[in-house]
């Protein structure tokens, strides 16, 4: 076995450099260009202080120098910290300063939106170098990579990754997808989510072919969706897919994971691709993409479990005196074993909290999942809940609580709480001062325009509420504890008078596009109708998006569509040459500019 990340990629490079690593709309890598590019660029790194325990923070868009500075970070023996230039700048600083990145690494596409403070190297600007520093022996106990998961306090919280633990997680891959096509891996999802580890290094060490792709929502645009056999996804976004007819038609294996598979979904993708084999995957950051695996079959009965254990981890499912519990009785999942992360960067005691001594294991650790499942007769595991407030959307894991707490940081709010509904996340609020809703729930479209503009500046768009719903109180149990099976139903949108229908060209054009993704007729749109109230949901908003940006030759950010909710505020916008962003947005935009001026000041005065 391999003892690093990448060692089996450099390998096979050396053994057959003609093959294709990477189909990409940029462009297509062999395994000896994407070798020699990550060999050149680990050189610079290292004249940079790149090397074990230093993190390399990679802020690069979804093109194959992201793949070839993945891998120059891991072969100067450094652990990456994926960086994702969409995020808001504020997140990016806070993950950089909190992880203690002092060399970040993007491209000239990428350089505005990288935060202050590190030494920067921009790809494109090494040169070729011979082979001269020695390559680095890496610990498998070493930190791979660093990937930040919302946090229940109100700032996200990062995870560190152990190579044995990536090492291992392949090896069950090997395992369990034995004589699968690699020749096309889908790489759809954002780096800063963990199922992106797996999809990239799956294909890259075992000889197949990443197809790199902006995200699963445009699989079809790709160029080379065609070449696509393997498809890794997430369940809300399959269904999307389905429902545009937009799985390639090569696709032969499915993998799910990072949100619950039912039972529909698995039907219709047997019925409706070409797949013939569908696998479920489960697992949390903390313990390496995933500690369950299993196959779906086409003719099962039931919810799908989320699989067996791993061969490589300790799964057990326990009681509150952490005593085991037989088959069929629910309990928290923990685990141990080969997978489970360091813990957490910069946080002791929460790493403390969180990854226990195993009882069963003297001296060794386990982790609380905070998940509730059961075994089943047959051994697999069935997911039942959780035992606290975090919940999945998009495959991404959000923490209610920083939600909230960045909710009610906006001046105009005094309580809030949030909840998942269908495929949005919904936000409750009672607004500060006299703005209380005076006749229960309500829904203010200028006043959610306020605050979710304020916290597009601050929080990655899947944390950002669709809606927002307007309450006197927040629903209390009998323990005065906010009860969130008490939240009401967001109220239909009231549309205030009859219909406004486009006008100008741009108010004409965004109705047909607003009409493709919501299959509505353009003419019955209401200008002064939200996309959400409309039958949107976050997954058409990342197409809408696109499809604004390719129509509109104008860049479109899905945090954007938080501050224009309406197709007469869009246009407005699109119309104004300046491309001014909406006052409290604009604020918020300056103040973090002069957050990042200060530092940056702080910086040039330090050296």
């Amino acid at each position: 076995m391999t003892e690093a990340l990448h060692c089996a990629f450099v390998e096979l490079a050396a053994k057959t450099p003609e093959a294709i690593a990477v189909y990409s709309d940029a462009g297509v890598l062999t395994y000896g260009e994407l070798n020699e590019r990550s060999r050149v660029l680990a050189e610079r790194l290292t004249a940079d202080g790149a090397g074990p325990g230093v993190p390399v923070g990679i802020c690069v868009e979804r093109a194959p120098d992201l793949l070839v500075g993945i891998l120059a970070a891991l072969r100067t023996g450094s652990c990456y910290l994926p960086l994702d230039p969409n995020y808001p700048a504020d997140r990016l600083a806070f993950m950089v300063q909190d992880s203690g990145t002092r060399l970040l690494l993007t491209t000239p596409a990428s350089r505005a939106s990288c935060p202050p403070g590190p030494t920067v190297v921009v790809l494109g600007e090494t040169v070729v170098t011979e082979p001269g520093t020695k390559p680095v022996a890496v610990v498998p106990g070493d930190t791979a990579y660093v990937i930040y998961t919302s946090g229940s306090t109100g700032t996200p919280k990062g995870v560190a990754v152990r190579h044995s633990g990536c090492v291992a997680m392949l090896a069950e891959m090997d395992r369990v997808l034995e004589g699968c096509d690699l020749s096309g891996v889908s790489a759809a999802s954002s780096v800063c989510f963990d199922l992106s580890v797996m999809e990239i290094f799956n294909a890259l060490c075992r000889g197949g072919a990443v197809v790199l792709v902006e995200s699963a929502v445009h699989l079809s645009e790709s160029r080379y969706a065609d070449r696509i056999t393997h498809l890794n996804v997430v369940p809300s976004v399959m269904n999307g897919l389905l429902d545009a007819g937009a799985v390639p038609a090569n696709v032969r294996t499915v993998v799910f994971g990072g949100e619950a598979l039912r039972r529909k979904l698995v039907d219709r993708t047997y019925r409706e691709t070409g797949a013939d084999r569908v696998f479920n995957a489960y697992g949390p950051t903390e313990g390496t993409v995933f500690c369950s695996f299993g196959p779906v079959s086409e003719d099962g009965t039931g919810e799908p479990t989320i699989g067996p254990p791993t061969a490589t981890d300790r799964v057990y499912v326990l009681d509150g005196n952490l005593e085991r519990l037989p088959a069929g009785e629910s309990g928290e999942l923990y685990l141990g074993g080969a997978g489970l992360a360091h813990g957490y960067v910069s946080r002791a005691s929460t790493t403390a909290e969180r990854f226990v001594p195993d009882p069963f294991r003297r001296g060794e650790r386990m982790y609380r999942t905070g998940d509730v499942v059961k075994f089943t007769d047959g051994g697999e595991l069935q997911f039942l809940g959780r035992t606290d407030h975090q919940v999945k959307l998009r495959g991404y894991r959000i923490e209610l609580e920083e939600v909230e707490a960045r909710l009610t940081g906006c001046p105009e709010v005094r309580e809030a709480a949030a909840v998942v509904r269908g495929s949005r996340l919904v936000g409750y609020v009672v607004p500060a001062g006299d703005g209380a809703a005076p006749d229960g729930p309500r829904l203010d479209t200028g006043l959610q325009s306020a605050i979710t503009g304020r916290l597009a500046v601050e929080l990655p768009d899947y944390m950002v509420p669709a809606t927002l719903v307007f309450l006197t109180a927040l629903p209390l149990g009998p323990g005065g504890k906010l009860d969130r099976n008490a939240l009401p139903e967001p109220p239909a949108a009231d549309p205030g008078g009859p219909l406004t229908a486009a006008g100008s060209p741009t108010e004409v054009a965004l109705s047909e596009i607003w009409g493709q993704l919501l299959g509505l007729e353009p003419s019955g749109i209401d200008v002064h109708a939200a996309f959400y109230d409309l039958g949107g949901d976050s997954l058409l908003l990342v197409r809408l998006a696109r499809l604004m940006t390719r129509r509109f030759d104008r860049r479109v950010r899905v945090p954007d569509l938080f501050s224009f909710r309406d197709i007469s505020s869009l246009a407005r916008w699109l119309d104004d040459e300046s491309g001014a962003a909406p006052e409290v947005v604009q604020s918020a935009r300056l103040r973090a500019s002069a957050r990042r001026a200060a530092l940056r000041g702080r910086g040039a005065a330090g050296r």
